[in-house]
Protein backbone atom coordinates (compact mmCIF):
# COMPACT_ATOMS: atom_id res chain seq x y z
CA UNK A 1 0.00 0.00 0.00
CA UNK A 2 1.28 3.23 -0.98
CA UNK A 3 1.44 5.71 1.49
CA UNK A 4 3.22 9.15 0.01
CA UNK A 5 1.12 9.89 -3.22
CA UNK A 6 1.16 13.54 -4.70
CA UNK A 7 -1.48 14.73 -6.61
CA UNK A 8 -0.81 18.08 -8.34
CA UNK A 9 -3.87 20.40 -9.58
CA UNK A 10 -3.59 24.05 -10.67
CA UNK A 11 -6.06 26.05 -9.26
CA UNK A 12 -4.35 29.57 -10.01
CA UNK A 13 -6.81 29.68 -13.29
CA UNK A 14 -9.88 29.23 -11.77
CA UNK A 15 -9.34 31.46 -9.04
CA UNK A 16 -7.68 34.06 -11.68
CA UNK A 17 -11.25 34.45 -12.51
CA UNK A 18 -12.11 36.17 -9.15
CA UNK A 19 -11.67 39.65 -7.40
CA UNK A 20 -12.79 39.59 -4.20
CA UNK A 21 -11.86 37.31 -1.31
CA UNK A 22 -15.43 36.32 -0.16
CA UNK A 23 -15.35 34.71 -4.32
CA UNK A 24 -12.27 32.68 -3.55
CA UNK A 25 -13.86 31.45 -0.27
CA UNK A 26 -16.76 30.48 -1.88
CA UNK A 27 -14.70 28.46 -4.72
CA UNK A 28 -12.06 26.49 -2.34
CA UNK A 29 -15.21 25.66 -0.06
CA UNK A 30 -16.98 24.37 -3.20
CA UNK A 31 -13.69 22.60 -4.47
CA UNK A 32 -13.47 21.44 -0.69
CA UNK A 33 -16.82 19.85 -0.54
CA UNK A 34 -16.36 18.28 -4.15
CA UNK A 35 -13.51 16.47 -2.65
CA UNK A 36 -14.65 15.29 0.68
CA UNK A 37 -17.74 13.81 -1.20
CA UNK A 38 -15.37 12.00 -4.05
CA UNK A 39 -13.47 11.01 -1.32
CA UNK A 40 -16.65 9.75 1.20
CA UNK A 41 -17.88 8.30 -1.82
CA UNK A 42 -14.90 5.92 -2.61
CA UNK A 43 -14.37 4.86 0.51
CA UNK A 44 -17.51 3.92 0.85
CA UNK A 45 -17.13 1.33 -2.35
CA UNK A 46 -13.80 0.21 -1.26
CA UNK A 47 -15.28 -0.69 2.26
CA UNK A 48 -17.92 -2.67 0.33
CA UNK A 49 -15.72 -4.53 -1.80
CA UNK A 50 -15.81 -2.52 -5.15
CA UNK A 51 -12.14 -2.00 -5.46
CA UNK A 52 -12.15 -1.58 -9.29
CA UNK A 53 -11.47 2.15 -10.73
CA UNK A 54 -14.37 3.66 -11.58
CA UNK A 55 -14.74 7.20 -13.54
CA UNK A 56 -17.63 8.44 -14.13
CA UNK A 57 -18.88 12.20 -15.98
CA UNK A 58 -21.40 13.61 -15.44
CA UNK A 59 -23.04 15.99 -18.29
CA UNK A 60 -26.18 17.86 -17.68
CA UNK A 61 -29.29 18.07 -19.63
CA UNK A 62 -27.90 21.25 -21.54
CA UNK A 63 -24.76 20.81 -21.98
CA UNK A 64 -23.12 17.99 -24.63
CA UNK A 65 -20.11 15.85 -24.07
CA UNK A 66 -17.12 17.56 -25.81
CA UNK A 67 -13.99 15.07 -26.86
CA UNK A 68 -10.92 15.83 -24.92
CA UNK A 69 -8.19 17.09 -27.02
CA UNK A 70 -4.83 15.96 -25.32
CA UNK A 71 -2.69 18.90 -26.91
CA UNK A 72 -0.84 20.70 -24.38
CA UNK A 73 -1.63 24.14 -25.87
CA UNK A 74 -1.46 27.34 -23.72
CA UNK A 75 -5.30 28.24 -25.52
CA UNK A 76 -6.66 24.65 -24.29
CA UNK A 77 -5.27 25.14 -20.88
CA UNK A 78 -7.08 28.47 -20.58
CA UNK A 79 -10.26 27.06 -22.58
CA UNK A 80 -10.45 24.47 -19.44
CA UNK A 81 -10.05 26.25 -17.04
CA UNK A 82 -12.23 28.87 -17.95
CA UNK A 83 -14.64 26.19 -18.26
CA UNK A 84 -14.44 25.30 -14.93
CA UNK A 85 -14.77 28.65 -13.47
CA UNK A 86 -17.89 28.72 -15.19
CA UNK A 87 -18.99 25.71 -14.01
CA UNK A 88 -18.11 26.76 -9.97
CA UNK A 89 -19.92 30.24 -10.82
CA UNK A 90 -22.86 28.54 -12.00
CA UNK A 91 -22.88 26.22 -8.36
CA UNK A 92 -21.71 28.95 -6.72
CA UNK A 93 -24.94 31.12 -7.74
CA UNK A 94 -27.22 27.91 -7.40
CA UNK A 95 -25.69 27.44 -3.64
CA UNK A 96 -25.99 31.24 -2.98
CA UNK A 97 -30.13 31.21 -3.73
CA UNK A 98 -30.76 27.89 -2.21
CA UNK A 99 -29.09 29.77 1.06
CA UNK A 100 -31.15 33.36 0.30
CA UNK A 101 -34.17 30.41 0.33
CA UNK A 102 -33.29 28.92 3.40
CA UNK A 103 -33.06 32.21 5.27
CA UNK A 104 -36.15 33.66 3.95
CA UNK A 105 -37.77 30.11 5.17
CA UNK A 106 -35.85 30.25 8.41
CA UNK A 107 -37.52 34.21 8.62
CA UNK A 108 -40.89 33.43 7.67
CA UNK A 109 -40.41 30.30 10.67
CA UNK A 110 -39.84 32.90 13.44
CA UNK A 111 -42.37 33.61 16.40
CA UNK A 112 -44.53 36.61 15.53
CA UNK A 113 -47.22 38.61 17.54
CA UNK A 114 -50.21 39.52 16.24
CA UNK A 115 -50.69 43.42 16.29
CA UNK A 116 -54.47 43.07 18.47
CA UNK A 117 -52.35 40.71 21.31
CA UNK A 118 -51.92 43.71 23.23
CA UNK A 119 -50.83 41.45 26.28
CA UNK A 120 -48.16 40.48 24.34
CA UNK A 121 -46.87 43.94 23.06
CA UNK A 122 -46.67 45.06 26.46
CA UNK A 123 -44.43 42.95 27.41
CA UNK A 124 -41.68 43.41 24.77
CA UNK A 125 -41.19 46.71 26.95
CA UNK A 126 -41.56 49.36 23.48
CA UNK A 127 -40.67 52.76 23.62
CA UNK A 128 -40.99 55.30 21.26
CA UNK A 129 -38.26 58.39 20.96
CA UNK A 130 -38.15 61.32 19.37
CA UNK A 131 -34.76 61.02 17.14
CA UNK A 132 -34.67 64.33 15.03
CA UNK A 133 -37.49 66.59 13.70
CA UNK A 134 -37.96 64.45 10.69
CA UNK A 135 -38.14 60.97 12.74
CA UNK A 136 -38.94 58.72 15.42
CA UNK A 137 -36.99 55.63 17.09
CA UNK A 138 -39.14 52.63 18.16
CA UNK A 139 -37.15 50.92 20.91
CA UNK A 140 -37.33 47.35 23.05
CA UNK A 141 -37.57 43.98 21.58
CA UNK A 142 -39.40 44.71 18.17
CA UNK A 143 -38.13 41.28 16.27
CA UNK A 144 -41.75 39.15 16.44
CA UNK A 145 -43.33 42.43 15.49
CA UNK A 146 -40.82 43.33 12.46
CA UNK A 147 -43.29 42.24 9.68
CA UNK A 148 -45.84 44.70 10.91
CA UNK A 149 -43.36 47.43 11.54
CA UNK A 150 -42.06 47.17 8.34
CA UNK A 151 -44.94 46.72 5.79
CA UNK A 152 -47.82 48.11 7.43
CA UNK A 153 -45.99 51.20 8.92
CA UNK A 154 -43.18 51.67 6.74
CA UNK A 155 -40.28 51.46 9.46
CA UNK A 156 -36.60 50.87 8.64
CA UNK A 157 -34.42 49.52 11.00
CA UNK A 158 -30.61 50.18 11.92
CA UNK A 159 -28.96 48.98 14.57
CA UNK A 160 -25.90 51.97 14.67
CA UNK A 161 -28.26 54.54 15.95
CA UNK A 162 -27.44 56.99 18.49
CA UNK A 163 -28.72 55.70 21.67
CA UNK A 164 -28.74 51.94 20.58
CA UNK A 165 -30.52 49.52 17.53
CA UNK A 166 -34.50 50.54 16.89
CA UNK A 167 -37.40 51.13 13.90
CA UNK A 168 -37.18 54.37 12.71
CA UNK A 169 -39.96 56.31 11.48
CA UNK A 170 -41.30 58.77 10.18
CA UNK A 171 -42.86 61.69 12.10
CA UNK A 172 -46.34 61.42 10.20
CA UNK A 173 -46.46 57.74 10.68
CA UNK A 174 -45.51 57.41 14.36
CA UNK A 175 -48.94 58.45 15.89
CA UNK A 176 -50.31 55.55 13.89
CA UNK A 177 -48.19 53.09 14.99
CA UNK A 178 -48.22 54.01 18.35
CA UNK A 179 -51.80 53.75 18.51
CA UNK A 180 -52.12 50.40 16.99
CA UNK A 181 -49.29 49.19 19.70
CA UNK A 182 -51.22 50.83 22.64
CA UNK A 183 -48.24 53.09 23.35
CA UNK A 184 -48.64 56.87 24.42
CA UNK A 185 -46.97 59.38 21.86
CA UNK A 186 -47.84 62.90 22.00
CA UNK A 187 -46.32 64.20 18.00
CA UNK A 188 -46.23 67.61 17.53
Amino acid sequence: MTTNIEVKCNFTSVFAKYDTVDDLKAVANNICGQVKEAFDTRVTEIKSGNTGVVVEVEVSANETPKPEAKSKSKNSKTAGAKEMAEKFKKQEKQQKSEAQKETKESKDNDTLIAITDTKAIKKLGLTFEKYNDKCWVLRGETKPLRKILKEQFKGVYNSRLNGGEGWVFRTASVQECANALGLNVKVA
